[in-house]
């Protein structure tokens, strides 16, 4: 079962004017690709005019410099300017407005059950928050970008899986740069525990004829999305996408094998 949706959006302009009230849903412009709880969107470049009051967790990283005006939840634009690798964040409920030449650039939208659930764990019961405004550029975060178009023009390939594992690990850097939360957090483990990552490998093999997700995978093990992955990928050298793809392979090649 493909849990992606896509969508090309191709509108004659993309203005949402500033003297009228802010938009209450995402403009819609570009290539999306969607889940139950995340959005992805690639924006090509050209002159924008945004007003919206987000219905979503946006984090925006672009592929060039973008220069204008813009406001993060206020009324008043100032000089604004984007570079390759930087953030721009907008939690949900909140305003942004701009006028500005865009570079190409790519929209990770997360519903706010998704953001509570990648530092569950640590969060230890407090609501999350993220804190509107920009993080300067990061070598990350232009890798997330480029990783997201591959993806989007490849074919698509580790479907809704690897979309959410690239979304998550965009999303915890965020949490912790820019969250009521930073600088609270635990660190995460460096190792899964060998119990642990028996209980992880068994429930991967078990289970990869179905449609798994990081959360589902983590949860084995009570870890959230996030921590889990950076301490599956220290204990094995492989990211669990990575990890399940190799399974899936080799099973694979198993029933290639059987003449039956």
């Amino acid at each position: 079962m493909n849990l992606l949706k896509e969508f090309l959006f191709n509108p004659p302009e993309r203005k949402i004017p500033l003297n009228q009230p802010p938009l209450e849903a995402l403009p819609q412009w570009g290539h999306w690709l969607e889940t139950p709880e995340l959005m992805v969107a690639i924006i090509p470049p050209g002159h924008l005019e945004v007003n919206i009051r987000s219905p979503l967790n946006l984090v925006v990283t672009s592929f060039g410099e973008t220069r204008g005006i813009a406001a993060f939840n206020a009324d008043r634009l100032q000089p604004y300017q984007a570079l390759p690798g930087g953030f721009d964040v907008v939690p949900q409920g909140s305003t942004y407005s701009s006028v500005e030449d865009a570079s190409c650039f790519v929209v990770f939208g997360y519903s706010q059950s998704f953001l509570e659930r990648i530092v569950k764990v640590e969060a230890e019961g407090q609501t999350i928050e993220l804190q509107p405004g920009q993080i300067p550029k990061t070598h990350w975060g232009l890798s997330a970008a480029i990783a997201m178009q591959e993806f989007f023009y490849n074919g698509q390939t580790g479907g809704a899986f690897y979309l959410e594992s690239v979304a998550t690990a965009v999303l915890a850097q965020i949490i912790y740069r820019r969250s009521n939360l930073s600088g609270r957090l635990k660190r995460s483990p460096e190792f899964l525990d060998a119990n642990l990552l028996k209980l992880v490998l068994e429930y991967i093999r078990a289970n990869l004829s179905q449609e798994v997700n990081l959360n589902q995978i983590a949860a084995t093990v009570g870890f959230s999305p996030y921590h889990f992955a950076r301490a599956f990928k220290v204990t094995t050298g492989l990211s669990p996408y990575q990890y399940v793809l190799r399974c899936r392979l080799e099973l694979a090649q198993k029933l290639l094998q059987n003449q039956k």
